[in-house]
């Protein structure tokens, strides 16, 4: 089963605030608005992935997990410094081969490891995000229906930047709200994440 008929609207996580409802075309439209022009992504998506656009990877992405079948809500996060971090970060190969095991780490985790801190302090992209930080940002997310925690779906480097800046204590000026579109995994379905790690995005 893919849609919770025990979604709850107006209380899902202590850490978020309800917004709205939405759905995932319009969940993917604002992603493909802040990433899809992008020729870093258009890179990777074309020449590392071997997709024929950004549009047909990330659409494969998103059917890995279900998106479409999904319930979506846009929620606030109500203490970004603290919250963000405590994400778990996603089935990507790429985040997950950086951790000692795989689907069970958050950010912090990730940035508190000896080995991963000082390589992405040195990151252009997360050192850049660390000092000027985009104003009015969305992620994307899954809720784990068995203990609450948010897996990170979109926004890693922006996840890593807010947990490297929390970790040496640094408040971020976020220059307005930050939002994340939310649907629930089901705990029959947390098996996904592994699958999903296991595929992969390449074509």
């Amino acid at each position: 089963m893919v849609k919770s008929g025990s979604f709850c609207y107006p209380s899902l996580i202590a850490m978020t605030k309800f917004i709205k409802p939405t759905t995932w075309e319009s969940v993917f439209q604002d992603w493909k608005q802040r990433e899809g022009n992008d020729p870093g992504w258009i890179h990777c998506a074309t020449t590392i992935k071997g997709w024929d656009s950004w549009e047909s990877w990330r659409r494969f992405s998103a059917s890995q997990i279900q998106a479409e079948d999904r319930d979506w809500v846009i929620y606030e996060f109500t203490d970004p410094m603290h919250d963000i971090p405590a994400m778990l970060v996603g089935p990507f190969t790429g985040w997950q081969s950086r951790l000692p095991k795989p689907n069970v780490h958050s950010f912090a985790d990730l940035v508190r490891d000896s080995k991963q801190q000082p390589f992405f302090r040195a990151h252009e992209k997360v050192a850049g995000i660390m000092q000027s930080f985009p104003p009015s940002t969305h992620l994307i997310g899954l809720r784990r229906e068995d203990d609450g925690a948010i897996v990170c779906l979109e926004g890693h480097h922006r996840a890593t930047a807010v947990a490297l800046c929390a970790l040496d204590g640094i408040k971020i000026n976020f220059g307005g709200p930050v939002q994340i579109a939310l649907a629930t995994l089901g705990t029959a379905e947390l098996s996904l994440l592994d699958s999903v790690l296991a595929r992969g995005s390449s074509r």
